[in-house]
């Protein structure tokens, strides 16, 4: 059996893939003639990735759906671009001496997998959290590609609760502007908080709800929209996401 979503081979008896993670309908499948479809060649554009990990206590129990959601975007973004450069960056709270970390720099997409699992979650003081001045330091620290046509920049940030300000002083509506003015697509993944959707509004980027119990269908759905967004605005030019989808 051809998997759908990234064409690895499966075992007729699995109920998901084990290369993407896709969930399988076996009762459809079953009834199904299965017809391998053909490769599509990859889209030309390279990615520079940037991913903000809030690892504190707070995200402990959204383990999981952190590790879960990163690695299946990567898959998307891996099958879909020609390139993909990853910074993955973790925070903790700075207030209790817990500093930010780059654990992958310049690395492939396997590395960032390899690099998130030996994460661990643990400590900080109690919200809000240092969500702000983690994002701007990846703005501030990552070689942008500055060419839209040959490559698009990306942060996705996986947090809980809500923001402090930043020690520099930036809003999160200024932050967000200045993201959207870099041409940086931003995507939280996060409980909706009000500092966090002025952000992602300002930035004109997607927020997804993190959850504790991560369905992998419906991440395969959000896998795939921002693989598409990111992708499609390299190829047309664009600057912001096909679609704002930030929660009130």
């Amino acid at each position: 059996m051809i998997c759908p979503a990234c064409q690895a081979q499966v075992a007729g008896a699995d109920d998901c893939c084990p290369a993407c993670g896709w969930k399988f309908n076996l009762e459809l499948v079953e009834k199904t003639p299965m017809v391998k479809s053909v490769q599509r060649p990859k889209n030309q554009a390279e990615i520079d990735l940037g991913i903000a990990i809030d690892r504190t206590g707070s995200s402990l129990r959204f383990q999981q759906g952190i590790l879960l959601t990163i690695r299946i975007v990567l898959d998307f973004l891996s099958a879909k671009a020609s390139k993909v450069v990853c910074y993955l960056q973790s925070h903790g709270d700075l207030d209790e001496g817990m500093d930010m970390i780059l654990h992958t720099d310049a690395g492939s997409p396997g590395q960032v997998v390899a690099d998130l699992e030996n994460i661990i979650f643990d400590g900080g003081g109690l919200p809000p959290e240092h969500h702000l001045d983690a994002i701007e330091n990846l703005v501030k620290t990552v070689p942008w590609i500055s060419d839209p046509g040959r490559a698009r920049g990306a942060i996705i940030a996986c947090m809980t609760a809500d923001a402090k300000p930043a020690r520099s002083g930036i809003t999160a509506r200024e932050l967000g502007e200045e993201i959207k003015g870099l041409g940086i697509l931003l995507y939280l993944l996060c409980e909706p908080t009000p500092t966090l959707v002025e952000l992602v509004k300002a930035a004109q980027g997607m927020m997804f709800e993190i959850t504790n119990n991560p369905d992998q269908s419906e991440l395969q759905i959000v896998a795939s929209q921002l693989a598409a967004s990111i992708t499609e605005t390299v190829k047309s030019g664009g600057t912001v996401p096909m679609k704002v989808s930030a929660q009130e």
